[in-house]
């Protein structure tokens, strides 16, 4: 038995203009399905205001099996706005999201700074997507007027220099601030390197996901590489060996899946340049049977690394512990009954996400989920969901992360 995966970063909230394929209801199915009992969804501050995205969060959230909390991407760092962030983390929404990729993160430094300070203060993580927006406005401008617009160039437009800038300065904000701040989805070698130097100087946690793991950019030359797009791209074999060992010695403290799936017809448009491609893939179902196959199974990580990375260390991060992460009285009963020996080939026909395909189609797993319980309920079992939409309650959080145990 496993306790419930915790999964820091999904986006399964609506926004004003857009439905997620996966919302709520189709992606929490694909969660409990993968042993993710808790998912926390980006949402969208609206109008200025960054309750009003969460509340948004909170009526789209209303059709959950999973528990549910959130982090509120900050489009316009006001004197507003951030004077609703010690309400909000009184109120048990601790996490905020910033993309040091959009322009308004250049245009707004200092207020973003001072938003950062502002959640320092009250106690709220603050998830960050570290590209620098200048590195890839360039390198894209560059290649798509050199008529270079195909997905093969992809990995190009956001270069590893854009990730470890951007992580860089991401570390340094936070030395100034005193914010603690959650690094998503980093993908290479130096990045990591980086961020073992800044957690000698900074609150900072850092994640990685899936496609990090299991794939490179030799997707990209395929006739369907637009399939595999997500920011930042994939990279070398070098830096997925990388991965694996900042997974193992406590650099990366979780993985999170980032699931935003989109059909393969809106992936494989024709005539679309690299960076009109729809980026994210789905991967909540997936992620806790691979990362046990390819990670427990061929010896790269132990099951207590494992359960660390994606119950414990998650739930600590985001003040959620031990009331969930844990196999603990007093904790949630969210439980994971989980069958080493199973074995698999992933087809997206029979996976519970509404996406039409699977980014890992084909892939052969040891290891599945046969039961999965949230809060003592049967949720999933041999197959099949056995919860009704609506069940998920919201997971207060705490403010202050508690730093994440290493293995």
């Amino acid at each position: 038995m496993l306790p419930g995966c915790v999964d820091l970063h999904t986006h399964l909230a609506s926004t004003p203009t857009w439905t997620p394929l996966d919302d709520f209801a189709h992606g929490s199915r694909a969660a409990v399905a993968g042993g993710v009992t808790t998912v926390v969804s980006m949402v969208y501050q609206e109008d200025g205001s960054l309750r009003a995205g969460l509340e948004r969060g909170l009526r789209d959230a209303t059709r959950s099996i999973a528990d549910f909390s959130f982090h509120v991407v900050v489009t316009d760092p006001s004197d507003a706005a951030r004077d609703e962030i010690k309400d909000l983390v009184a109120q048990g929404h601790a996490g905020l999201k910033v993309f040091m990729v959009s322009p308004r993160f250049v245009e707004r430094r200092d207020d973003y700074v001072a938003l950062m300070r502002s959640a320092a203060q009250a106690g709220a993580l603050v998830a960050v997507h570290p590209e620098d927006h200048a590195i890839v406005a360039a390198r894209t401008a560059e290649l798509l007027a050199a008529g270079r617009s195909g997905v093969e160039h992809f990995p190009a437009s956001r270069p590893v220099e854009a990730e470890v800038k951007a992580v860089r300065e991401a570390i340094d904000i936070a030395v100034q601030t005193g914010a603690a701040i959650y690094l998503v989805h980093l993908s290479s070698r130096a990045a990591l390197d980086a961020v073992r130097e800044g957690k000698r100087r900074a609150r900072v946690f850092a994640e990685t996901r899936p496609l990090y793991l299991y794939l490179t950019r030799e997707r990209f030359g395929r006739a369907d590489g637009a399939l595999w797009v997500g920011q930042p791209p994939l990279r070398e074999p070098d830096d997925v060996a990388a991965a694996w060992d900042a997974l193992a010695d406590g650099t990366l403290d979780t993985v999170g899946t980032d699931h935003i799936p989109h059909p393969r017809a809106a992936k494989l448009a024709a005539g679309v340049p690299f960076d009109r491609i729809p980026p994210g893939v789905s991967n909540l179902e997936t992620m806790l049977p691979m990362l046990y196959s390819e990670g427990v199974a061929n010896g790269r990580i132990t099951v207590r690394r494992l359960v660390e990375v994606l119950c414990s260390a998650p739930a600590r991060i985001a003040g959620m512990y031990p009331t969930k992460g844990a196999l603990a009285v007093g904790s949630d009963a969210d439980i994971v009954v989980f069958d080493p020996g199973a074995r698999r080939i992933i087809r997206a026909a029979e996976l519970h996400s509404a996406c039409d395909y699977d980014p890992y189609e084909g892939w052969e797993v040891t290891g599945w989920p046969e039961i999965v319980i949230g809060r003592g309920e049967i949720v999933y079992q041999s197959g099949e969901i056995t919860a009704t939409a609506g069940r998920g309650r919201l997971v207060p959080r705490t403010p202050g992360p508690i730093a994440a145990g290493r293995r």
